[in-house]
């Protein structure tokens, strides 16, 4: 399957989630994310979903982690329209989030890591394959940001649906998850 077409049938199915559906499948996938063997990480970028997409509730999974280790320190993105790129901010609870012209929501203000000291990234995605290559929005911003970060920084795609055979059109430029979570199982590549 090629990434267009990958975008198009599953932004596709995602529009057609109830909201009943989408709190089943948020309560799903945190019981298969429970059933992980986490290593210890002292860094996290998560990301803020974007509710009219229909993005997996990520805060359920940040609570969870944040509830097995108080001392996390956990990061969202900041994105640069104009140059493609995106930068992870230190967040609390006192962090104040705006939503951006594309809807996106991000930190107002926070200190800025470097990407090699993230020890985990939960990335947010439309569709992956049985080798771990993830399809996103488009745009690259991921992409680009997980070629700088440390090699052995752990990428752990959330999904509601299960993995297609194969994205056919992968590039050098794509970087593959460590692992993918979905309702129904945890995909290790």
């Amino acid at each position: 399957m090629l990434k267009k077409e990958a975008r198009r049938i599953y932004k596709k199915k995602k529009e057609e989630l109830s909201a009943s559906e989408q709190l089943k499948g948020d309560d799903l996938l945190l019981i298969q994310f429970q059933t992980v063997d986490w290593p210890q990480v002292t860094n996290v970028l998560s990301f803020y979903p974007i509710l009219e997409m229909k993005e997996i509730n990520s805060f359920i999974l940040t609570d969870y982690l944040h509830f097995r280790n108080p001392s996390l320190q956990f990061f969202y993105p900041r994105a640069n329209f104009d140059s493609h790129t995106m930068h992870a901010i230190h967040c609390t609870a006192d962090t104040s989030f705006e939503e951006n012209k594309y809807g996106i929501f991000e930190p107002v203000q926070g200190e800025v890591i470097d990407p090699r000291e993230l020890d985990m990234i939960i990335v947010p995605l439309l569709a992956f394959d049985m080798n771990g290559h993830r399809v996103g929005y488009g745009k690259g911003f991921y992409d680009r940001f997980l070629k700088e970060c440390h090699e052995d920084c752990l990428i752990v795609g959330v999904s509601y649906f299960e993995p297609v055979e194969a994205i056919e059109d992968t590039g050098e430029f794509d970087v593959p998850l460590d692992l993918c979570i979905t309702p129904q199982q945890v995909y290790v590549f």
